[in-house]
């Protein structure tokens, strides 16, 4: 038992981090009205990396630039062009998507990549490949912690704080896409939308504040992927299906739990 979890232990504690880091960045999406951008972003980070891999270039490090040169183009190019928002955050997506699928279609190394995108490598990763992972994903945390607060007070106080610069624009993009590019290549693209969007929606109406609405995600988000690293373990199954599966149910009972109680108490 001790070699299986030795074997697997890069795995849970990358796992562990990205878990609390995507919860986080949920609320902020969704208070910035955002969260379509984690669909897009994602996808093409998993495009990046299946580039990456068939030029011989770390997956890694593909899936990041791509979706950081398409951020930007989307900060700098597409906002000026009139396509911003939802609309720019879905034509990224529905082109990504097409793209990865016509290479998955014509090339065998594609087509597993693009599998192991869907199902996540989180259960795979070795201790060798563990320190990028980490260094990326920490330094993105640390950059989106720099900037968080000027980030949230244009959109909550708009008419106390100007429109913040491009520079600071597109630093916020590198936080957001190290953060997706790391969780979509180890822990899979459905997992890594799962962490964002279904902890933050689960704690919006019912966090007393921002500040426990971050934590309280973050929290939350930890617990189901150990709950599910443990039963992948346990049971022989697909962690990024239990994942997904543990996060929908779990999400939904407490929402009616929180319902049925304060239908009680009021």
């Amino acid at each position: 038992m001790a070699e299986q979890l030795l074997l697997f232990m890069p795995g849970l504690l990358l796992g562990a981090l990205l878990a609390g880091l995507l919860g986080t960045l949920g609320v902020v999406l969704r208070v910035r009205e955002e969260a379509l951008a984690a669909f897009s972003l994602a996808q093409v980070a998993v495009l990046g990396g299946m580039l990456a891999a068939l030029a011989g270039v770390p997956q890694l490090l593909g899936a990041w630039s791509s979706a950081v040169l398409l951020a930007l183009l989307a900060v700098w190019w597409l906002k000026p062009l009139g396509l911003s928002g939802p609309s720019q955050h879905l034509w990224i997506l529905l082109l990504a998507w097409g793209a990865g699928l016509l290479l998955a279609d014509n090339h065998p190394q594609a087509r597993l990549l693009s599998s192991s995108a869907i199902e996540g490598q989180l259960l795979l990763l070795s201790w060798e490949r563990l320190p990028a992972y980490l260094l990326l994903a920490l330094l993105s945390a640390a950059l989106l912690a720099l900037l968080l607060r000027r980030w949230l007070a244009t959109q909550l106080l708009p008419w106390r704080h100007s429109t913040p610069s491009v520079l600071l624009a597109g630093l916020r993009e590198l936080a957001v896409v190290g953060l997706l590019a790391v969780g979509a290549l180890s822990m899979g693209i459905f997992v890594t939308l799962a962490l964002v969007v279904i902890p933050a929606w689960l704690v919006w109406s019912r966090a007393a504040s921002l500040g426990s609405a971050l934590w309280l995600s973050a929290l939350y988000a930890l617990l189901m992927h150990l709950l599910a690293f443990s039963l992948a373990l346990w049971l022989d199954q697909v962690y990024s299906a239990l994942l997904v599966v543990l996060l929908g149910v779990s999400a939904v009972a407490l929402a009616l739990c929180w319902q049925i109680s304060r239908r009680a108490a009021g």
